[in-house]
């Protein structure tokens, strides 16, 4: 049979290929023929693909006109010129850069005299009386035991000849507590006291509390007098003059939006500067620009012992004061001692499950040297131990419990302070020392007192860790990296070094960031181990080997490298700052130009800077919000579309983390657990609120507790979530979007049941985090089906197996949002929401119109085309543009939108939009003309 001729081109046409060519040549030489013909010919046109039609019912849109008649009349008649007012406001209020801000600031204040002749010498009779106060003495004697305290006379020397001063202490020197309040009593003896406000940063919200607590205690006084603290939501603020606040970097950079020169600070402290926070990277960069304009301004930096060079450096080798602080001597032992005190052994049968193949390999290259050198210094059953790939760190719960209860049964009283990486570690821990299995663990059992302490924790239950533990009982402190420095508990004697945290990383080339556990630093070691000793002389247990620290980093990486920087550029845009990238490139560790450029195309696409870069009044709101400004916007949108407690439910458990857990072994029953929640919405998102929900009603029921533990859910994430949800609502109340801080109320939630409406306020957040799924299909002889997926920037992605969408094929959409990517054995969707097309177009960016072989098209961003019908463009553009006002004038007047308003009437007309996507769902189909790569 004749076949034709090789050489044949792939359309038919007669083209001849060069002889030779095999395999993979073959298809590059094509690949370059299509190329050429490409660039020339002048009539080729990009072919476009239309996807599903997305036209909308006639009957429909007549609704929709009706509805919009009635919102332009109200407009028309009240509000013709509102928006063109408010654009012209808003772009005056930032229409000066950084410098002119201050200028401007200047000339307001050049007259402000802050001294009171009359309040100095009141204040200085009661700092007599206080000194003669019996409980004051007592105090002020124990203060004097701080090294910080008997460094005093040079600390006030050092910090009235410099305007920037540099703290080096250990950890337990006093420095946090006693260089404010030296400075604040120096004040008032020398008759200045008015002049007198001192502001100390801390990096954590627990820390500032807790300090403030204990610096009023010493002063003999209750909290919210002369000194006091101001966090999120939360402040008990001192007096206005002669005090000291403590804050957090946040609160502080928040105060610089309104008072650039901070004309009310005569002191301010930045304390934990070697954490190398983004927020107090950020705050440095910008005192070296105030300072020239504050000659009177003094700044002390504290800092522990860690490349404290970097930061006089960075401020014209600004002086250093070093005062050291270990009170009491640490013994360390390492993971090889505790296994030879404790003779614990591991069960090698977890090995495989606990750590993949290629740590175990490392694990064996790092350990087998180290192993020969100490042979004689150890038993053979120890060495075997330590060969064990999770014998290090936190993998094995059981192993740090038994070191617990060896403390308890061998060592004298004192409370024991254990680090692990994050919350789940936590939980299991407390779980494990609340239901013992050994008979040493339940013989301990009632007589331990367990606290855990992480970031989330309220600050009601924060403050019980410092409560000192009653007669017969042991304090077990269960900490994250938040106990490692501001937080001092005085009565830890015995620290547990885990040597185990989580950090945030960010791949600049795949724009993917994670929060991954990682080994803690040498800086972090000797932080922890500073925590022991407080009282007498501590010990410090460290959960790894010699061999392991000897590979350990120096010092962490600074915060600003490894995170995605969105919102700290809006930051900067409130600030004024109109290039972010100069002024990175001020800070000590400037991060790269492409992670600048990448936050701001991002920034462009939510709307919340515009086409130029300035500041858009969204994106001023986004920037007071705490939260990512993806997931800010999602729930700023869902106050105007009157759905708070689904979206705020989403919201927290993207801030926080997903209620579930995973026990080994149990995987296929977390995962049945977290399809019956979903209810088939095709949304790891929604089912999160579906879970919140079912959890509620257990809660009326007192059935909580069985709840969670029949669906493989964290009691304490619930709570969390729930009173994070508060947090937002409260929000929301304070800025005007909503009446009620009750994220419940009625009002704030008429739409809440709206399926569709939820998705696409959803996918409004999230986008442009959008993924398309080109085919979902089923081969024989498997339980899940596989996808052929990719996002938005064209990597192939797929659902994580956690995802409730993982391995389903009854999708009535193709197109999914995500928030999280995560790159493993492959790049996954850690979530994900089915959204339909119309809600692409209403929220997307980029939207265009278009007529391509006789047919109308709408375009998301160039990527995504839908065919439609003409009056479906008109309708939808229509519905766009008058959306886009009324977002700009909430933005700039917040404030609810009230039933039966002319905003009103924008909203339902989007909500029938949007309504048809359940009824029109399965016309969506995979077009057939995409490449199947499965």
């Amino acid at each position: 049979m004749h076949r034709g001729n090789k050489s044949q081109g792939r359309s038919g046409k007669n083209c001849s290929r060069p002889p030779g060519l095999k395999g993979r040549d073959i298809g590059m030489y094509y690949r370059n023929l299509s190329r050429q013909r490409k660039n020339s010919d002048t009539k080729y046109e990009l072919k476009i693909n239309l996807s599903c039609d997305v036209s909308v019912p006639p009957g429909v849109i007549e609704r929709i006109n009706e509805y919009m008649d009635q919102f332009k009349v109200a407009r028309e008649a009240g509000n013709k010129h509102l928006d063109e007012d408010f654009q012209q406001k808003f772009h005056h209020m930032l229409s000066m850069n950084f410098d002119g801000f201050i200028e401007e600031t200047k000339k307001q204040n050049q007259d402000l005299n802050l001294q009171n002749r009359s309040l100095d010498a009141h204040l200085l009779d009661k700092q007599n009386e206080l000194f003669q106060n019996v409980d004051f003495r007592a105090r002020y004697e124990d203060r004097m035991k701080l090294p910080t305290m008997g460094h005093a006379a040079e600390i006030i020397d050092a910090v009235d000849k410099n305007q920037v001063l540099l703290i080096v202490g250990s950890t337990g020197c006093g420095k946090t507590t006693q260089v404010p309040q030296l400075l604040l009593d120096d004040c008032i003896a020398k008759g200045i006291g008015s002049t007198c406000r001192i502001v100390c940063t801390q990096p954590r919200r627990i820390s500032a509390i807790t300090v403030a607590e204990r610096v009023s205690y010493e002063r003999v006084e209750p909290i919210g007098h002369s000194v006091g603290y101001q966090i999120r939501l939360e402040s008990r603020k001192p007096r206005e003059r002669a005090s000291i606040t403590y804050c957090t970097t946040g609160v502080l950079l928040q105060q610089l939006q309104s008072d650039p020169l901070l004309r009310s600070v005569s002191v301010l402290l930045l304390d934990e500067i070697h954490e190398r926070s983004i927020e107090t990277d950020l705050l440095m960069a910008l005192l070296k620009i105030i300072l020239p304009h504050r000659p009177t301004l003094k700044v002390i930096l504290m800092s522990a012992t860690v490349r404290e060079e970097d930061f006089c450096n960075y401020f014209n080798r600004c002086p250093m004061f070093r005062i050291e602080g270990v009170m009491h001597p640490v013994e360390v032992f390492y993971l090889e001692d505790v296994l030879a005190m404790t003779g614990y052994q591991f069960d090698c049968r977890s090995n495989k499950r606990s750590r993949p193949w290629l740590d175990q390999s490392d694990h064996r290259i790092m350990i087998e040297p180290y192993i020969r050198q100490v042979r004689d210094r150890y038993d053979t059953k120890v060495l075997e131990q330590l060969r064990v790939p999770h014998s290090e760190g936190c993998e094995d719960i059981e192993f740090i419990a038994s070191l617990i209860y060896y403390i308890c049964n061998n060592k004298s009283d004192g409370a024991i302070l254990v680090f692990v990486p994050g919350f789940s570690k936590i939980s299991q821990l407390h779980n494990t020392l609340k239901n013992p299995r050994s008979p040493l663990g339940q013989r301990w059992r009632n007589h331990l007192l367990i606290f855990p302490l992480h970031s989330m924790l309220p600050s009601v239950e924060q403050q019980s860790v410092f409560r000192p533990a009653p007669k017969g009982k042991r304090k077990v402190i269960i900490s994250t990296i938040i106990a490692e420095t501001s937080v001092t508990i005085d009565d830890v004697v015995y620290v547990i070094n885990t040597g185990r945290t989580k950090v945030t990383d960010y791949d600049i080339e795949t724009n993917i960031q994670s929060l991954e556990e990682c080994w803690v630093t040498h800086a972090n070691t000797q932080q922890r181990k500073g925590r022991a000793g407080r009282v007498q002389p501590g010990v410090c247990y460290n959960l790894f080997s010699r061999a392991r620290e000897a590979l350990m980093s120096e010092v962490p990486t600074p915060e600003i490298l490894r995170c995605k920087l969105e919102a700290i550029i809006l930051s900067l845009k409130v600030l004024h700052i109109d290039d972010p990238y100069a002024l990175f490139q001020t800070m000590i560790d400037p991060p790269v130009q492409r992670t600048v450029s990448t936050a701001i195309n991002l920034l462009k696409r939510i709307e919340a800077l515009d086409i130029d870069g300035k500041l858009t009044p969204l994106g001023m709101h986004l920037a007071k919000l705490p939260i990512d400004p993806q997931v800010g916007k999602m729930i700023l949108i869902s106050a105007l579309f009157r759905c708070v407690d689904p979206i705020t439910s989403v919201a927290a458990a993207l801030s926080y983390k997903n209620p579930f857990y995973t026990p080994l072994g149990q995987e296929q029953r977390v995962d049945q657990a977290k399809r019956r929640m979903a209810q088939g919405m095709h949304s790891d998102h929604l089912m999160i609120h579906n879970t919140i929900c079912n959890y509620r009603e257990s809660v009326e029921n007192h059935r909580d507790r069985d709840f969670c533990y029949n669906n493989f859910l964290s009691h304490m994430t619930l709570q969390q979530l729930e009173r994070m949800k508060s947090q937002f609502s409260e929000l929301l109340s304070n800025y005007k979007f909503l009446n009620s801080t009750n994220c419940l109320d009625h009002s704030s939630n008429i739409n809440s049941g709206k399926i569709p409406l939820l998705r696409a306020i959803i996918g409004g957040g999230l986008y442009p985090n959008m993924a398309h799924l080109r085919k979902a299909r089923q081969i024989k002889n498997r339980v899940r089906a596989i996808h052929n997926m990719t996002t938005d920037d064209g990597r192939r992605v797929n659902f994580h197996p956690s995802s409730v969408n993982s391995g389903e094929t009854g999708f009535d959409s193709n197109y999914f949002v995500y928030y999280q990517r995560q790159k493993s054995t492959d790049l996954y969707l850690l979530d994900a929401t089915m959204v339909f097309p119309m809600a692409l177009i209403i929220f997307g960016d980029g939207v265009e119109t278009g007529v391509v072989d006789n047919r109308h098209y709408l375009s998301v961003a160039q990527t995504y085309y839908f065919k439609c019908s003409p009056e479906t463009v008109s309708v939808v553009l229509n519905l766009r543009s008058s959306l886009q006002l009324l977002l700009l004038e909430k933005a700039l007047h917040p404030a609810p939108i009230e039933q039966n308003s002319d905003a009103d009437k924008l909203i339902k007309s989007i909500e029938l939009l949007l309504s048809i996507d359940d009824k029109m769902g399965d016309d969506y189909e995979i077009m057939s003309d995409e490449i199947d790569n499965i």
